[in-house]
């Protein structure tokens, strides 16, 4: 049985729908990408998976998660689910973190959620000890320092690696990434997706990976669908995807992809 099957899903806001009929898969340790430019509804599709939609929109369709249907499912079931079944990583660290907590009192929140549903008292201790475990994990220096810091006082790969290790600690089955590499410099996004692909598969998880940036999905994913103004365009396995593209939208967003690397080694090859 699929982790995530996800059937004619749509999302609706008053008026107007912005996401059609949307149907794919996804089974236990399996890696799929999300793709399409801004405003595609990559974003909304991975929010009504976990019940997270903003206020007014309104998904429609079968979304059945661990085996257990998302659709019209009240949020405290939800509440749940979140963190214990699926984790999500956002694009902004700064939005996922809360500016006036400590990052120690932040990852401690997870940590203990996982303990009371595996029948585990923490002492202070070895809450501290698993803190610590996490950052050492997300390859973060001077854990004890950042525990103690305030958001704003660590640098923005350092957030989101601290992001990832607060999903991670809750022990999903499932993660979604939405975009979690795109604030970040060209280096750290190298050093963050390599620690989220160990990560992945250390875990043994299923990942939700969105992106507009084809050469990074072509590194963690293992299948990729492509959307388009709300409704999917074309799926299959990643590198027939990138490589022999069947939907006239699918060839551009290759096409540019490989224009973009070919100037960026040009401009290398001239330094």
């Amino acid at each position: 049985m699929s982790l995530l099957s996800v059937s004619d899903l749509s999302v609706s806001a008053p008026g107007r729908e912005l996401v059609h009929g949307v149907s794919f898969e996804l089974a236990a340790g399996e890696r799929l990408g999300l793709v399409g430019e801004s405003g595609s509804g990559k974003s909304l599709t991975a929010m009504a998976i976990v019940g997270l939609l903003a206020p007014g929109l309104v998904a429609d369709g079968s979304v059945v998660l661990d085996g257990h249907q998302v659709i019209g499912r009240p949020d405290r079931e939800m509440t749940a689910m979140r963190g214990a079944t699926a984790a999500v990583v956002f694009q902004d660290s700064r939005a996922a973190l809360d500016p006036l907590m400590r990052l120690g009192d932040q990852l401690a929140a997870p940590i203990r959620r996982r303990a009371r549903r595996e029948g585990r008292r923490l002492s202070d201790s070895a809450m501290r000890d698993e803190q610590i475990r996490w950052l050492e994990r997300v390859s973060i220096p001077e854990p004890a320092r950042i525990l103690r810091s305030w958001p704003h006082e660590v640098s923005g790969g350092q957030r989101q690696r601290f992001a990832i290790a607060m999903a991670l600690s809750c022990a999903p089955r499932l993660l979604i990434a939405d975009e979690p590499t795109t604030a970040l410099d060209v280096s750290t996004q190298a050093e963050v997706l390599s620690m989220l692909d160990r990560l992945v598969k250390d875990e043994g998880l299923s990942l939700l990976f969105i992106s507009h940036d084809l050469p990074v999905v072509s590194r963690v994913a293992d299948r990729v669908l492509v959307m388009r103004k709300g409704r999917m365009v074309e799926r299959g396995p990643t590198d027939r995807v990138f490589t022999e593209p069947q939907h006239d939208y699918t060839q551009g967003l290759v096409a540019a992809a490989r224009r973009l690397q070919d100037a960026l080694d040009g401009e290398g090859g001239g330094a």
